[in-house]
Order: structure tokens, then sequence, then C-alpha cells
């Protein structure tokens, strides 16, 4: 694989990894809204949401979270997406500290999300593992393949 290729692939991990900060931080900001009791009502009585049993449930666990622990989803949430946009910015700038980050932040969750595949099965959560341990195994190559070309 030539080295354009490979920086391209890199750069594409830098867009997931900026893609899923953006997506961090418009949940981050729009989750206070759910302790309103008029999103519970039009969260609840969205056709999609109640003709789907799934998302009926996940609506309405969310929508029981006390203030103080939609407080503590929020930093989390914005805490998370700080980090994927410095890694999604060092690899988008073919920065080597940039794919050291994403291996050690990516690979220290993988025992957690087969934790969470292994208690509860779902497309989203086995594709979740599948692309964060296939990112992992291409920044280890990467690496240790722009090693070799010193």
């Amino acid at each position: 694989m030539a080295d354009r290729d490979r920086s391209n692939i890199v750069r594409l991990i830098a867009v997931f990894r900026l893609l899923k900060a953006a997506a961090l931080i418009v949940l981050a900001v729009n989750a206070p809204r759910l302790l309103n009791p008029a999103m519970h009502e039009r969260l609840a009585h969205l056709p999609y949401v109640s003709r789907h049993d799934v998302l009926h449930r996940l609506v309405a666990s969310v929508l029981h979270l006390s203030p103080q622990r939609v407080e503590e989803l929020v930093i989390a949430m914005i805490a998370y997406a700080l980090l994927f946009t410095i890694e999604g910015i060092g690899l988008w700038m073919g920065k080597v500290w940039a794919e050291y980050l994403t291996i050690v932040a990516t690979a220290s969750f993988i025992p957690f999300e087969i934790y969470e595949v292994m208690k509860r099965v779902s497309a989203t959560r086995v594709a979740a593992l599948v692309i964060n341990i296939v990112i992992v195994i291409y920044l280890v190559l990467h690496r240790l393949h722009a090693r070799r070309s010193l």
C-alpha cells in the first residue's frame, strides 16, 4: 500500500473521530432538554418511537434520569468529545503522537465494549467493537510500517 493510501486511511479515521466528537457535542448540548416534562410528552408520542419497542424503552429509560445523572452524562460526553477532537485534528495533521493516542485510547475501551456485547448483543455494539478493533490494528500496523521505513 502506498504512503498516500495510508495517509488517506489515517485521515478517514480522523474524520470518523471528528464526526464522533460532533455527535457527542450535539448530544451534550441537547441532553438537559430531557429534563423538561414537555419533551417527555413529545418524545414518548413520536410515531417512530412508539412503533419500535427498543426505541420506546430507550427513550423511557433516558427520560427517567435524574438531573444529576444528566449532568454527569453531559460532562462525560464533553470529555469524550474533547478527546476525539484532539485525536481527529492530530491524525488529520499527520502527527505521530495522535496515532499513539488513538491506539491507546481506543484499545483501552475494547475490554469494556466486549463486556457490553457479551452482556447484550446488538448490531450497533458489535459494529462499534469491530470498527474500534480495526482502527487499533490498522494504526499499530501503520506505526510498525513507518518505523521499518526509517
